[in-house]
């Protein structure tokens, strides 16, 4: 298998109206080191075909039933060529151009395991916009802070130490896995202080009854891992998120 710096996982599912953008966003990075890892749960819509229809090698695609976006997004992670992985979702786009190549000249040198950055939420039918301004990490973990998956550049060798995404988790195997990481001290991180992802309404997370299931999910991964204020982390975690409206 070929060795190359990055590999961007994308799982899909239905996304014919997103997707292109997603990809798009992609083959405009200012960067060639890469693969893009396609994903799909057997879509019934025109996602495939609008996948194919662009012509570019880099561009990997599977196409079979799975049992959710983390077990697509551990799939992924396995059959990755990459030394690092980016998930970017389908209805997730880069919009800086240059985060592969900044990224690379960050990692060239320094071995870091994560490097994560901003992200951004467009605005909603009340005219809000959401930036989630991730912020440096410290030795100590703050109440309520985490690191979203989108704009978050990981070590491959970490994910397969980290042993994956726990897929019992349907909407925050995410959180659950970055929580892993923080509470083992030898993870090393940069902070990357651009906004790099735009996140289009719509996804996993969305929707009132997600967030609270989120919530939850968030919840029950703090106990399993015996944080000592799992409650107050998701109230704080809940603040910060209201926090990001402007």
């Amino acid at each position: 298998m070929e060795t190359m710096f990055l590999s961007i996982i994308t799982p899909t599912y239905n996304s014919q109206d997103k997707i292109l953008f997603c990809i798009n966003s992609v083959i405009k990075q200012n960067f060639e080191d890469y693969e893009h890892i396609i994903i799909d749960n057997h879509s019934t819509d025109r996602t495939l075909e609008l996948i194919k229809s662009i012509n570019n090698k880099k561009i990997k695609i599977f196409s079979e039933q799975d049992k959710g976006i983390y077990f697509a997004m551990n799939k992924g992670a396995k059959i990755a060529s990459g030394q690092y992985l980016l998930f970017l979702n389908s209805d997730d786009f880069l919009i800086d151009d240059n985060f592969f190549e900044n990224s690379y000249k960050i990692l060239e040198n320094n071995k870091y395991d994560i490097v994560y950055s901003n992200i951004i939420y467009p605005k909603n039918k009340f005219n809000i916009e959401r930036k989630y301004k991730t912020g440096k990490i410290s030795d100590k973990i703050k109440i309520g802070w985490h690191i979203p998956h989108p704009g978050t550049i990981i070590n491959k060798n970490l994910i397969k130490d980290m042993d994956y995404f726990d897929t019992n988790y349907k909407i925050a195997a995410d959180f659950d896995f970055f929580f892993r990481c923080l509470l083992n001290k030898s993870v090393s991180y940069f902070y990357y202080d651009k906004f790099t992802v735009l996140m289009l309404p719509g996804g996993q997370s969305s929707g009132f009854k997600n967030v609270i299931k989120s919530n939850i999910e968030c919840y029950d991964s703090l106990k399993k891992h015996h944080y000592a204020k799992p409650l107050l982390f998701v109230i704080f975690k809940i603040i910060r998120k209201v926090l990001q409206f402007s």
